[in-house]
């Protein structure tokens, strides 16, 4: 599994915040920036809608500065439907903001926390 032929094929933002849609055959990472708040979740929910055939899926939050329980929700959510359908979710970031309340929510077997897109790699093993 390798992103470097990933082309970003959606950019999306608002105030304050902006994502990004990249996908790699069967890998499709969105990269977050910014803040994260209730305001934001329904968006959220429309936008991480990956493309049919996609079985993994990587949230990089390494720029996100906040992210209520709302956004949480909808990345449980997302992670729940890839893992019905035999999946994979993660999430990169080493920002306590989001890696605090995945941990203390115990939320980490559905949505693993990574300090990087190489570490999610890893743990997936080859594609």
């Amino acid at each position: 599994m390798t992103t470097d032929a990933a082309r970003p094929r959606q950019r999306f933002s608002g105030d304050g915040w902006s994502l990004e849609a990249c996908d790699a055959g069967e890998l499709t990472v969105y990269t977050l920036r910014g803040e994260f708040d209730f305001a934001v979740s329904p968006r959220l929910a429309d936008l991480l809608t990956p493309d049919a055939g996609v079985t993994r899926v990587v949230a990089d939050m390494t720029e996100v500065r906040y992210c209520d329980s709302s956004c949480l929700q909808v990345l449980l959510r997302l992670a729940r439907r890839l893992h019905a359908a035999g999946g994979r979710f993660a999430v990169v970031t080493a920002e306590p903001a989001v890696s605090r309340p995945i941990t203390l929510l115990g939320l980490g077997d559905v949505m693993p926390v990574h300090p990087a897109l190489e570490a999610v790699e890893a743990s997936w093993g080859a594609a």
